[in-house]
């Protein structure tokens, strides 16, 4: 068990760093659009989801676990956008 729960950690290790970068990229978004409308696309949000399962699919993994993590992260991610949103485009800069 030892050994499963090193390479879990390994793998954390090596997500972690790209959720963070994921997260730089939501909050420059929150600065670049200039209408509050913008920031939840549902478009957009099938789109990555799509992208997502055909990832998960290339790799023969379960796609229905990856749609539910990405539909949480990116619900998240909108709920942290709108935050950076509202603060560069508030009246108290």
């Amino acid at each position: 068990m030892s050994e499963v729960r090193e390479e879990i950690d390994r793998v954390d290790r090596e997500i972690v760093p790209l959720l963070l970068e994921r997260l730089e990229y939501i909050k420059q978004a929150g600065h670049i659009k200039s209408d509050r409308g913008t920031v939840r696309d549902e478009w957009r949000i099938e789109d990555v989801v799509n992208k997502a399962k055909a990832k998960a699919a290339e790799h023969a993994g379960n796609e229905s676990y990856i749609e539910d993590i990405y539909r949480h992260l990116i619900e998240w991610s909108i709920a942290h956008e709108f935050v950076v949103w509202d603060k560069v485009n508030s009246n108290d800069k």
